[in-house]
């Protein structure tokens, strides 16, 4: 029997909140409703269900920042920087226009490509991350407006299914974004990765054994407009409990992960840069940041 797709309706932002969280339905009308949840068919073929989300996926913000979780096989973090602290992506929504930054506005400020961007969690097989793409069901909900969960039914990883979900959590007077990845069937010798990015041009970085890595450099988050450079600095900090390794690849700071014996990975992740007013200015500001995560 296929599963159809899910949509629950919730009410808008309050005025007085310091984080949201949101799914949003694209709409050809651009009323863009808000939905409590969305599920499709692991079947669905890409991009029917990354295109059905307006801005792609859920999105989760706090006064500094915006992350959007792509809904597909990616299942990937971009990141949005503000130039002055408070809430604005029920209103931009990942969209700004260079109108709106002159205004005052932020702006997406990161290409992922195919990099693990700001703390995406992979598979990790042969050497390198791998995308969750055979699924019976992914989806993805809002749990109240500073949490949001990606979830994935009968994942198949290495042969066997995993019932995977990941919660992402914001507070409003922290940067950071804390993350919790529930694994359930398992195998003990499966291995799972996350990390942050290198920066697309002249990135500086360091990953350290303890579970810390950060990365910082310049980079051009829409292709359609080349003189849009925006720099940028990402960090993450895993549990120790959970690390396997640390490693490098030409795309990534990574660290390859177990469950620990609840079956949980846990991490924050965190980006800042020169978007931001009275953010970080350089690399060393930023790194030493990073390191008192």
């Amino acid at each position: 029997m296929r599963i159809l797709p899910i949509l629950m309706l919730c009410t808008g932002l309050t005025a007085m909140a310091q984080t949201d969280a949101y799914i949003k339905i694209h709409d050809s009308h651009e009323r863009h409703p808000r939905a409590l949840a969305i599920e499709f068919p692991g079947d669905t073929p890409f991009p029917a269900d990354y295109d059905a989300l307006y801005g792609h996926g859920a999105v989760l913000e706090n006064p500094w920042l915006a992350v959007r979780i792509y809904m597909d096989a990616r299942q990937s973090i971009d990141l949005y920087l503000k130039q002055t602290p408070r809430l604005e992506l029920d209103r931009t929504g990942f969209y700004s226009t260079k109108e709106m930054v002159d205004a005052g506005d932020g702006c997406d400020v990161l290409w992922a490509g195919k990099s693990v961007a700001m703390g995406s969690f992979r598979g990790y097989q042969n050497g390198n991350p791998v995308t969750i793409d055979s699924v019976a069901v992914r989806g993805q909900r809002v749990v109240d407006n500073h949490t949001v969960q990606i979830y994935d039914k009968d994942w198949i990883f290495n042969g066997h299914p995993i019932q995977m979900t990941q919660t992402y959590s914001v507070s409003p007077d922290s940067r950071n974004i804390d993350v919790v990845v529930e694994l359930e069937g398992y195998a003990p010798s499966d291995v799972f990765a996350t990390g942050v990015q290198k920066i697309e041009h002249d990135n500086e970085g360091f990953i350290l054994k303890n579970g810390i890595a950060g990365s910082w450099g310049n980079n051009i988050p829409d292709k359609a407009h080349p003189d849009w450079i925006e720099t940028v600095g990402l960090g993450i900090k895993v549990n120790p409990d959970n690390i396997v390794s640390a490693k490098e690849d030409d795309l990534n700071y990574l660290f390859l992960l177990r469950p620990d014996k609840e079956g949980k990975i846990r991490y924050t992740i965190t980006a800042s840069g020169t978007r931001e007013k009275d953010g970080f200015k350089t690399s060393k500001d930023w790194f030493e940041e990073v390191k008192k995560l």
